[in-house]
């Protein structure tokens, strides 16, 4: 009987502080334009990112990149320390300067500001804000990996260090956030088991952290495009979308909109094409007559959301990164709209 081979031993997880590895804010800005890293941040923005063709002067405390196939600019700052709002203020005025279409902010923390901030700008403007935390972690006495998990919403405090809580905070008191509404506690419990499951699939779309809404946002390809879980109570149903906005929403909708059979058939899913909006256009699917306070019905409705955004990712990921605006014709106005588009109910609050 052949003798079986010797299972490699286990190493032991062991999780460091990142100055322990990167002495200096260069340092670790530098890190961040490796090749092999930028394969690790990419896999969990949800983007694909190539090396500048000059390197940025790692004082600058930023460094810029192109999206792959678009030749976006995308720009990443980083810092050693969580960074607080005055930092916020130095990126905004970076990503001004270089015309970013992408930000990213990489940190080993957030504070719950900072990150709340960060998810109302990429929600509320063309450019795309991404923060991502990154951790450092030892196997055994000598290798070391790195990891990037996105933020998104509110940032869980739970890991703090308890000896702070003997220290005397002489700073100013930030005022105590309001507490969450039921429907805002439930928003939240069904996104979290989403991620939960999303993470356990390992699946293609990256989930950030749950949130309190009704709408859970998640990056795809560049920017100008999202993919959104929405939970519509009003009308007892859930949709996946394909959220298209900025000044190039139409031209881009109508692009998609010309291999419109043939993402159906990819997708095997009932589609609803909107165009209507002048810089906000979307592609969704729908799964009626849902209840969502039978929480016994909430790991199908999460299994369908985690089918129907793989299906989205996987059918619209390399058709986005293709896309140029500029090879958009218009038709004359009688017959520029589909014909067959049905408008989405309003998007729920709360």
């Amino acid at each position: 009987m052949p003798k079986r081979a010797a299972k490699p031993k286990l190493g032991r997880l062991e999780k460091l502080d990142p100055t322990d590895y990167w002495q200096t804010q260069a340092d670790f800005q530098q890190w961040l334009t490796e090749a092999e890293t930028l394969d690790l941040l990419g896999e969990a923005a949800g983007l694909s990112l190539d090396s500048p063709e000059s390197d940025s002067p790692p004082e600058l405390g930023y460094a810029l990149l192109t999206e792959t196939d678009t030749g976006a600019l995308v720009l990443v700052a980083a810092h050693l320390e969580e960074p607080d709002l005055s930092d916020l203020g130095q990126l905004l005025a970076w990503a001004a300067t270089e015309n970013a279409a992408t930000v990213i902010w990489v940190a080993p923390d957030f504070s719950a500001a900072a990150a709340l901030t960060l998810d109302w700008l990429d929600q509320s403007s063309e450019v795309m804000f991404l923060g991502m935390t990154v951790e450092l972690w030892q196997i055994g006495k000598a290798a070391m990996a790195a990891n990037f998990m996105p933020v998104c919403g509110a940032v869980d405090d739970s890991e703090a260090d308890p000896e702070a809580e003997n220290v005397e905070d002489v700073s100013p008191k930030e005022p105590e956030p309001e507490p969450l509404t039921p429907l805002q506690q439930q928003n939240l419990e069904f996104w979290s088991g989403l991620c939960d499951r999303m993470d356990r699939q390992g699946s293609l779309v990256k989930p950030g952290s749950p949130t309190p809404e009704a709408t859970m946002g998640f990056a795809i390809a560049r920017a100008g495009f999202r993919l959104n879980a929405i939970l519509d109570r009003d009308h007892g149903s859930l949709y996946t979308e394909l959220l298209l906005s900025g000044i190039d929403a139409q031209p881009h909708f109508h692009l998609l909109a010309e291999e419109r059979e043939a993402i159906a058939d990819e997708m095997g899913l009932p589609l609803i094409w909107d165009g209507t909006g002048d810089q906000a256009c979307m592609v969704a699917s729908t799964l009626a007559e849902v209840t969502l306070d039978d929480r016994d019905r909430w790991p199908d409705y999460q299994a369908w959301f985690c089918d129907c955004l793989e299906r989205f990712y996987e059918a619209f990921f390399d058709r986005i990164k293709r896309l140029d605006a500029n090879g958009y014709q218009p038709l004359p106005k009688r017959a520029a709209g589909l014909t067959d588009a049905l408008i989405l109910p309003a998007r729920p609050r709360g």
